[in-house]
C-alpha cells in the first residue's frame, strides 16, 4: 500500500487547493449536505413504512427545444479552506435531426438568497461544441461556492443567450436538489466515471474495519474499476476520500502491490484501499470521494461521490496451532498457504529464547513474490513485540515451491506466559511525504503452540528443518579446558541427516553464550569439508572460544545461524544450568576412540616416565595412535595437559609425526613436561584432545592450535622398574640392545681403550617422531670419577648385529695403572634428566705386556 498527500501541482496567487486529513495533518474534505432517506409519511406501524430514495434521476429535465432537454446527472461538492468546490454534470439530449449548438446555452449556480457563483467548463470538455441530432452528451462544470452553502439552497439554472432582452439572457429553468434527495452513488450501484478520457465504472466492494491500536481502527476499503472503454488506463492517478456523516475526512492510502495499476480495455480490477480512524467515530453514513488532480484548472477536482455500504468488523482472524491458513495476495495475484510448524525454547537468567518454524507455500499457479511481512508476537496481556526477519527481502516462490522461515525472539519470564500469537503483518507502507506515517495490519495471527524446552541440552536428540530436508540436532559435549592464560570453552555439535535424500547444509555461524551474554568471536569448526550430508551420515561441529580462568559460569547456550549474504538468522538455541559434564576418564589399558569422520584413530596410554631432576621432574608419557580408517591419513593433531589431583594443569610439550599414517599403522606421540618435585605423579592424570583452530579440524599442524577439543583424562601409572644389575641386555626404545662384549683395557699410560660390541634390532611397529632420547654410558672408576660417553639414537647406535662402538678416555687418574675394577652405568637422558637403565661391575683389561707378573689381573665379571 502507499499513501498519498494530495496537493496542487500548480500554484498561483488566486488558487490553491489541499486536502489535508485530520490523521495525517490535512486539510479536511467534506462532502456537504448529506441527506438522510426520505421516508414517505404514514401513520402505519414501523414496520410496515415503505422508504423510497430519490436521487439525482428523480429531477425533472429542462425543455431546451420541443425535442431536446437537459438534466442534471452528477453532483459532487469537495470542501476547501475557501469554501466549497462544486461540480456538476449536466446531460444534454437532443433528439431533433440536426446538431444542437451548445454555445446558445449556458448554466448558472445561484443561491436562494440571490448569490451568483460563476461556473465555466472543465478544460477536458472545452472543445464540446454541439450535439449531435439522436444522441447525448454529458459535460461538467466547476465553480466555488461559500463554505457554508448546501446543496439543496442552490439553483442550477439553465439560461440560453437571447440578445432581445436587457440583460441578453433568457433563463430556461432551474434545477433544486430537494434536501430529501441523495446525490451520492448508492450502495452496489455502479458510478460510470471518465478517468483521463476512459470511461470506468467504479463500484464500492467493502468496507471492513478491524483494531490499529488502543485508540484507532483500521478502515479498509476495496473498489473495483472496470474499463468499458477501448482504450487502456495507465496511471489513474485518482485518490479516495473516506468522508463521514459528520464531515471528518480521512485521505485513503493504496496497497503498495497496486500503487501504479493499469486497466486494460474491458478489464476488472479491485484495489484495497486503508486509512485509519479514531475508536469513537462512527462510519454509518460515510461516504467516498473520488478526487482527481487538475492541471489545467490548478485544483483537485471531485469525480464521484458514492455511498459506503455499512462497515463489517473484521476479526484478526486467529489460526489454531497446526492448521493451515491461506492468503491471496492483493487482486489475486496469488495464493499462499501459512502455518506455524513448531516452537522451541531455551531459557537463560530471565529472558525465554524462542525459536518458530514458520512455513510459506506458493499454491497458485504462476510465481509470487512474497510481500515483505513483518512480525511480531503477542503475549496473553495483549503486549506487542516486534520481531526482525531478512527472509522475505527479496523471497519469490514458483508453484508448489515452499520457505522456510525461522523468526526468533525473546522475552523477559513474565512476559512469556500463557498462550502467545505470532502475528504477521501486511508491510508498512510511508506517506509520500511524512515519512512518519505508516500503515500496517495483520494478514495472519497464529496461535502458537506450545514450545518444547532446549534446557539441559547437552545429550538429547532435536530436530531442525531446513528447506530441503530435516536433521537431528545433538550437543554432544560441553568442556571447559585449561589453554595457556586462559580456559577454551569448546562445544560439539553433531548434526544428522534424517531425511530420505541429500541435504546441502546452509552457510552456518556459531555463537556461545555464557549467562545470557553471547560471546561475538566464537569460532565454528567443521569435521567436513563438505556441506553434503547423505541419508544417514552425520558431520561434527565444534563451537569454541576462550574465557577468563576467574569466570564462574552458571549457564551455557548454543546457537547455531543461517547465514544469507551479510545478515544471518538463528536455527536453534540449546542450554545447559549448572556444572559442566565432567571430563571422560580413560582407565589405564583402555583406548579412547577419535570418531571424526574420516579420520577415525583409537589413542593409548603406551607408558609413562619420570625423569628426576633437582627441584623438578620431568614426566613423560608416550601415546600410541592407530589409525582407524581404510585409508592413509593425517592423525589427528594433539595437545595434552598434566592435571594434578588438586586441579592444578601443566600443559606439555607435544611431539608427532608430521606425516600420514597408513591404513592400520599406529604412531608415537610423546608428551612431557616439567613438574615440581612436590607432586606425587602417580595421582596425575593426562587431559588429552584434538588441536583445533582456523576453518576446519582437518587443517590443523602441531603449531597452529587456537584451542584443542573433546579431551578426555587418561589415568598414569608411572613405570617404575628397578635398573638392571647387568648391561648384557636392554631396552631404549624403539631398540633393543644384546651386549656382546665390553672392554675397558688399561694402555699403561693416561688413556683407556674402550670397545662395545653389541646387536641392535629395531622396533618398527609405529610411526616415531623425532627420537629426543639419548642413551648415556658411562665408566665409573675406583676413586669415583665418572666418565659419560653421550650416544645418541639413530645415529651412533647402529642397527645389525656385532656392531662395534670404540672409544679412548684420557685421565692422569690411568697414570700407572695396572689393573682394578669400574663401574658401567646405562641412563636413558631425556631434556638433561635421566633414568638408569642398567648398571654392572666390570674390571680393566691390562695392557699386554705391561704388566708385572707379580700382580693377578682381576678376573672380569661375567656378562
Amino acid at each position: 500500500m502507499e499513501i498519498y498527500v494530495w496537493r496542487s501541482r500548480v500554484k498561483n496567487k488566486w488558487t490553491r487547493f489541499i486536502i489535508v486529513g485530520t490523521l495525517l495533518g490535512m486539510t479536511q474534505v467534506v462532502w456537504g449536505n448529506h441527506l438522510d432517506t426520505a421516508q414517505a409519511a404514514t401513520s402505519k406501524p414501523s414496520s410496515q413504512i415503505k422508504t423510497t430514495l430519490k436521487t439525482l434521476s428523480n429531477l425533472p429535465v429542462v425543455k431546451l427545444t420541443s425535442k431536446s432537454s437537459v438534466k442534471l446527472t452528477d453532483v459532487n461538492l469537495l470542501k476547501q479552506d475557501e469554501g466549497k468546490l462544486l461540480t456538476y454534470t449536466l446531460t444534454y439530449t437532443n433528439n431533433d435531426q440536426r446538431s444542437l449548438q451548445l454555445v446558445d446555452y449556458w448554466t448558472k449556480v445561484r443561491s436562494k438568497g440571490g448569490t451568483v457563483y460563476t461556473s465555466k467548463l472543465l478544460a477536458q470538455d472545452a472543445e464540446k461544441k454541439s450535439v449531435a441530432g439522436g444522441s447525448s452528451l454529458s459535460v461538467t462544470y466547476v465553480t466555488t461556492v461559500g463554505k457554508n452553502v448546501e446543496l439543496s439552497s442552490l439553483n442550477f439554472e439553465i439560461v440560453k443567450w437571447d440578445f432581445s432582452k436587457a440583460n441578453y439572457e433568457s433563463i430556461l429553468g432551474k434545477i433544486n436538489i430537494p434536501a430529501s434527495y441523495n446525490v451520492a452513488t448508492p450502495v452496489n450501484k455502479p458510478k460510470k466515471v471518465r478517468i483521463n478520457g476512459v470511461p470506468v465504472n467504479v463500484k464500492v466492494q467493502s468496507l471492513q474495519t478491524f483494531s490499529a491500536s488502543d485508540k484507532s481502527d483500521y478502515a479498509s476499503i476495496k473498489i473495483n474499476l472496470h474499463n468499458v472503454g477501448y482504450k487502456g488506463l495507465e496511471n489513474a492517478g485518482v485518490k479516495w476520500v473516506l468522508v463521514t456523516k459528520g464531515g471528518s475526512s480521512y485521505p485513503l492510502n493504496i496497497n503498495a502491490n497496486d500503487s501504479t495499476y493499469s486497466l486494460q480495455p474491458q478489464e476488472s480490477k479491485s484495489i484495497n484501499y486503508i486509512t485509519t480512524v479514531p475508536k469513537k467515530v462512527k462510519l454509518d453514513g460515510a461516504e467516498l470521494i473520488m478526487v482527481q488532480e487538475n492541471e489545467t484548472e490548478k485544483s483537485v477536482i471531485p469525480l464521484a461521490t458514492m455511498q459506503l455500504p455499512k462497515s463489517s468488523s473484521m476479526k484478526n482472524t486467529e489460526i489454531k496451532a497446526g492448521k493451515v491458513h491461506t492468503i491471496t495476495l492483493d487482486d489475486n495475484k496469488g495464493k499462499m498457504a501459512t502455518n506455524v510448524e513448531e516452537v522451541s525454547v531455551s531459557q537463560t537468567h530471565g529472558v525465554n529464547y524462542y525459536s518458530v518454524n514458520f512455513k510459506i507455500k506458493n499454491v497458485g499457479s504462476r510465481e509470487v513474490t512474497v510481500p515483505k511481512y513483518e512480525f511480531s508476537v503477542q503475549n496473553n496481556k495483549g503486549k506487542d513485540f516486534p520481531l526482525v526477519t531478512k527472509a522475505l527481502d527479496t523471497l519469490k516462490l514458483k508453484p508448489d515451491e515452499e520457505r522456510l522461515i525461522r523468526l526468533t525472539f525473546s522475552l523477559p519470564y513474565d512476559e512469556a506466559e500463557g498462550t502467545m500469537k505470532l502475528v504477521m503483518n501486511t508491510p508498512k507502507v510511508e506517506g509520500a511525504e511524512d515519512k512518519e506515517i505508516k500503515f500496517s495490519y495483520p494478514a495472519g495471527t497464529y496461535i502458537l503452540p506450545k514450545a518444547s524446552s532446549m534446557q539441559q541440552s547437552v545429550g538429547a536428540e532435536s530436530t531442525l528443518q531446513l528447506q530441503n530436508g530435516k536433521l537431528s540436532v545433538t550437543w554432544e559435549t560441553i568442556q571447559r579446558l585449561p589453554w595457556d592464560n586462559a580456559d577454551v570453552l569448546s562445544a560439539r555439535v553433531t548434526l544428522r541427516n534424517i531425511s530420505t535424500n541429500t541435504i546441502k547444509l546452509p552457510e552456518l555461524k556459531g555463537m556461545l553464550s555464557v549467562d545470557s551474554a553471547d560471546i561475538p568471536d566464537t569460532q565454528l569448526l567443521m569435521s567436513e569439508s563438505s556441506a553434503l550430508l547423505g541419508p544417514g551420515m552425520s558431520v561434527d561441529l565444534h563451537l569454541l572460544t576462550t574465557l577468563p580462568t576467574s569466570l564462574d559460569v552458571a549457564q551455557l547456550q548454543v546457537a547455531l545461524n543461517e547465514v544469507v549474504g551479510e545478515s544471518s538468522s538463528e536455527l536453534i538455541r540449546l542450554t545447559h544450568i549448572g556444572q559442566l559434564p565432567a571430563i571422560p576418564r580413560v582407565k589405564l589399558g583402555d583406548n579412547y576412540a577419535i570418531n571424526n569422520s574420516g579420520r577415525k584413530s583409537e589413542v593409548k596410554v603406551k607408558r609413562t616416565l619420570v625423569y628426576p631432576g633437582t627441584s623438578s621432574d620431568i614426566v613423560y608419557t608416550e601415546l600410541e595412535v592407530k589409525n582407524a580408517e581404510d585409508r592413509q591419513i593425517d592423525l589427528a593433531k594433539l595437545t595434552g595437559y598434566y592435571e594434578t589431583k588438586t586441579g592444578e594443569y601443566y600443559k606439555t610439550t607435544v611431539k608427532q609425526i608430521d606425516y600420514p599414517a597408513g591404513p592400520g599403522n599406529s604412531a608415537l606421540v610423546t608428551m612431557w613436561s616439567k613438574i615440581p618435585r612436590s607432586i606425587v605423579v602417580s595421582d596425575m592424570s593426562l587431559l588429552v584432545g584434538q588441536t583445533v583452530g582456523g576453518q576446519s579440524t582437518e587443517k590443523e599442524t602441531t603449531t597452529s592450535g587456537k584451542g584443542y577439543v573433546d579431551a578426555v583424562s587418561f589415568e598414569l601409572k608411572p613405570d617404575q622398574e628397578s635398573p638392571l644389575d647387568k648391561i648384557k641386555n636392554f631396552n631404549i626404545y624403539p631398540y633393543t640392545v644384546e651386549t656382546k662384549d665390553f672392554k675397558a683395557v688399561l694402555s699403561g699410560g693416561s688413556t683407556v681403550n674402550v670397545s662395545w660390541k653389541y646387536d641392535v634390532s629395531r622396533n618398527n611397529d609405529l610411526n616415531l617422531p623425532e627420537n629426543e632420547h639419548k642413551l648415556i654410558l658411562q665408566i665409573i672408576e675406583p676413586t669415583g670419577k665418572v666418565f659419560n660417553k653421550e650416544i645418541v639414537l639413530d645415529k651412533d647406535l647402529k642397527e645389525g648385529n656385532n656392531q662395534t662402538l670404540s672409544w679412548t678416555l684420557d685421565d692422569i687418574v690411568f697414570n700407572d695403572r695396572r689393573s682394578g675394577a669400574y663401574t658401567v652405568a646405562l641412563y636413558d637422558e631425556f631434556q638433561g634428566q635421566r633414568i638408569k637403565i642398567a648398571t654392572q661391575a666390570m674390571g680393566f683389561v691390562p695392557a699386554v705386556g705391561n704388566l708385572p707378573e707379580s700382580v693377578p689381573n682381576p678376573p672380569e665379571e661375567s656378562l
